[in-house]
């Protein structure tokens, strides 16, 4: 097992960026033009490309790589519009010292191939009229390194360009087949001796034992788990059970929107309740002011009733002389009479407390109910709705298995008559003038196996109004529901272009014998989009996105994939590695590029 460990950009200033990949799922989303484009354009020319395509404005110095082998390191750096590449390696079987980027001496495609096993002078037929070339990484690796630009190409994955014309190439396609079987088709043009051509056959006659004797023991582990009911059987329980998925995942999504429309009146309740509770504690606070009030006045006027009853002195009692008259007015009335408006305020406001206590205890109740309501929705999601869909799932993966074990069955089948068919070829090769019909032997080969996976990848990942689909021998290319992918928009075709690789990845893994384990692909949902017909107006298409993720999510052992998008599905993407650009810089990592910005 290999992966990328860390890519690493340094700046012409000295500053380093680092972003740290493992084996499994990395997903790299966030704004546009933080940098989330140039990872691919780095692995490209650390990949051997001759020219970049980094903008001079980055102010790049150097990229590079640090890739995980079974433990051991290999670091590729590169700098920016050099033709070499400097390797560092403790890999037994990879040198350390200085390649060349393209072809020439010590080319940088022998370190990719060894990682996949493959030697370093294997010739491939090139062309129909049986010229051959070196097989390099740069022959096949733009199927597992997708930009933007080409995920969203009207022409196959397959295909080297993006241009009109583009066909699928003789090379790439003998490329796949030697990935798949070691096999590089070239007829004995070199006269070899019988001895030797002996020699071919008997390897190759190995090579097809050894692989019929594994296929014999995995067809003999699938028939002992075959189900007792047939395909058909199989998916029409499929078909039902998700079906009743998407019933109980329409209650739960009510039952989690009414727990969130009572949590929300709870909240608008407790605020009414504060509100009247402040109310009332005023009006408690007022009516002690007033009782004060009251007792105040009262103490007042009684002072003036007993006060007229004490003897008033005409005289001085000193000098004997007459005292002045003082004017004594009484405050008995002007007390009494504020006391009784003050008492009619205590009246008044006794009324509005009743009316505040009622309010509350009204509130409470209407509170207690809506919790109580909230509660048992709730609980019906924890202990009915839930279980229900978790036990579907299981049921759903169970007849899922089963009937893959049956299309399995039908695979192992097709391969073993391919080689067979492989062996019977070497057998009967006779003379230096055997040509081989390449994409003849491909359509033998690998045309079953895609049509088989990609059937299964469009029901996993939702493709919409799914109903059948076919990999096309003449384009290499998918037909879903009876239409070319060239005829999709975008959006379309960068999810099916994506699903095709992702096929073509998983038929390797199977049965190859030179497995690429890292697979890249720029913006696979960005345009993805539907179109409502009785509007016209296109909306974003959740339930694929969704589907092409935990797809991703689910099936990452062995190998790792690097997915760029700017926005990504809200799931559950347990142990993948998320990296965020924000675009922000009081948020998280700005960009890719420490310190760029536009």
């Amino acid at each position: 097992m290999y992966y990328i460990k860390r890519l690493t950009l340094i700046s012409k200033d000295g500053t380093i960026s680092d972003v740290d990949l493992k084996a499994g799922l990395n997903i790299i989303y966030g704004e546009s033009n933080t940098g989330k484009s140039l990872i691919v354009d780095c692995l490209d020319y650390l990949y051997g490309a001759k020219e970049h395509r980094f903008d001079q404005k980055l102010n790049l110095k150097q990229i590079g790589l640090t890739i995980d082998v079974d433990g051991k390191s290999v670091s590729l750096t590169r700098e920016i519009d050099s033709n070499f590449i400097e390797v560092s390696s403790t890999c037994p079987y990879i040198e350390s010292g200085k390649y060349n980027a393209n072809n020439g001496k010590k080319p940088i495609y022998i370190v990719w191939l060894r990682l996949m096993k493959i030697e370093d002078d294997v010739r491939i037929i090139k062309t129909l009229a049986g010229k051959t070339q070196k097989l390099t990484f740069r022959t096949f690796c733009h199927l597992f390194l997708i930009d933007e630009d080409r995920a969203i190409n009207k022409n196959s994955v397959l295909s080297t360009g993006t241009g009109k014309s583009k066909r699928v190439d003789t090379n790439v396609l003998s490329a796949l087949l030697y990935l798949a079987t070691s096999n590089n088709y070239l007829p004995d043009k070199e006269g070899k001796d019988a001895p030797t051509r002996k020699a071919r056959k008997e390897a190759v006659q190995k090579f097809v034992d050894r692989s019929m004797a594994k296929l014999a023991d995995q067809k003999l582990s699938e028939l002992m788990n075959l189900s007792k009911e047939t395909p058909v059987e199989l998916q029409k329980s499929i078909d039902s059970i998700i079906n009743e998925i998407g019933n109980a995942e329409g209650i739960l999504e009510e039952s989690l929107k009414r727990s969130m429309e009572l949590s929300t009146q709870i909240t608008e309740i407790d605020a009414e309740i504060n509100e009247s509770r402040v109310l009332f504690n005023r009006n408690k606070t007022l009516a002690t002011q007033y009782a004060s009030d009251i007792k105040r006045l009262t103490f007042i006027a009684e002072g003036d009733i007993y006060g007229e009853d004490i003897p008033k002195l005409d005289r001085c009692p000193f000098c004997n002389g007459e005292l002045p008259k003082e004017q004594n007015d009484s405050c008995i009335d002007a007390a009494i009479a504020e006391v009784a408006k003050i008492e009619v305020h205590v009246k008044d406001l006794e009324s509005v407390q009743r009316s505040l206590e009622s309010e509350l205890k009204q509130l409470n109740t209407d509170k207690q109910a809506l919790v109580e309501e909230r509660r048992q929705v709730e609980m019906s999601i924890r202990r009915e709705v839930q279980p229900q869909i978790s036990m579907l799932k299981d049921k759903l993966a169970s007849y899922t298995t089963a009937l893959n074990q049956y299309k399995a069955q039908e695979m192992i089948e097709k391969f073993s008559n391919v080689l067979l068919s492989e062996l019977k070829v070497t057998e009967e090769e006779e003379s230096d003038e055997l040509q081989i019909n390449i994409p003849q032997l491909f359509n033998q080969t690998f045309t079953a196996m895609i049509e088989t996976e990609l059937q299964k990848l469009l029901k996993e990942c939702n493709y919409k109004n799914y109903t059948g689909s076919r990999f096309d021998k003449s384009d290499y290319d998918v037909v879903v529901n009876g239409h070319l992918k060239k005829s999709q928009g975008k959006g379309f075709r960068a999810f099916l272009n994506t699903l095709v690789a992702i096929a073509i990845q998983n038929c390797l893994f199977t049965y190859g014998l030179h497995i690429p384990r890292i697979f890249v692909v720029d913006s696979p949902i960005l345009s993805l989009k539907e179109k409502e017909d009785h509007i016209g107006e296109e909306h974003m298409s959740e339930t694929m996105k969704v589907g092409l993720f935990n797809y991703m999510v689910n099936h990452q052992p062995d190998k790792q994939i690097i997915i760029i998008e700017n926005e990504i599905p809200n799931i559950d993407y347990g142990n993948a590695n998320l990296i965020q650009f924000t675009k922000d810089e009081n948020i998280g990592r700005y960009g890719l590029i420490i310190g760029y910005r536009e």
